[in-house]
């Protein structure tokens, strides 16, 4: 094989654009400054919509040698979740469903309620006696992490 097999040039009418993602799921996006950034949003979203769409259902089985992204700070993408009102779950852009039905409860001990709402960027924004005001739950997750369910008498 040549180098030509594994990569290939850039002509003029293509614009390059370079992802580079790190074993921890840091990305760093790379590219010239002729692509308008809403429209290299709008290429990007496509391209996780379809990654979304030949996923299939199920959790991903990486082999040994991949990372495994399972981190508890991993970023919940609310912006690919999707929200089913009337069973009151949220999946967040990553496939974790949340049932916003139940409480959760951060690792500080302050319980969480679904406030039945989303915010600008379609995160299920909750609220608790605790703070004065509702706080998206991938914010939550993120400072406040792990949170985990709450049933009638006691964690789940």
């Amino acid at each position: 094989m040549t180098d030509a097999d594994h990569f290939r040039f850039v002509d003029f009418t293509e614009h390059p654009l370079v992802l580079l993602v790190d074993a921890d799921g840091n990305a760093e996006l790379h590219g010239d400054d002729q692509m308008c950034k809403i429209q290299t949003a709008a290429i990007l979203s496509t391209i996780a919509r379809d990654l979304l769409a030949e996923h299939g259902p199920g959790r991903c089985s990486p082999s040994p040698d991949v990372p495994t992204w399972e981190r508890p700070d991993e970023a919940l993408a609310p912006y690919f979740g999707t929200l089913d009102r009337d069973a009151q779950l949220w999946t967040d852009g990553t496939g974790h469903v949340w049932n916003l039905a139940l409480p959760w409860q951060d690792n500080a001990g302050s319980t969480w309620l679904w406030y039945g709402s989303l915010d600008g960027q379609g995160a299920p924004l909750m609220r608790s006696n605790d703070w004065p005001e509702p706080q998206p739950l991938d914010a939550l997750r993120f400072l406040r992490g792990p949170m985990s369910p709450v049933r009638r008498g006691g964690a789940a």
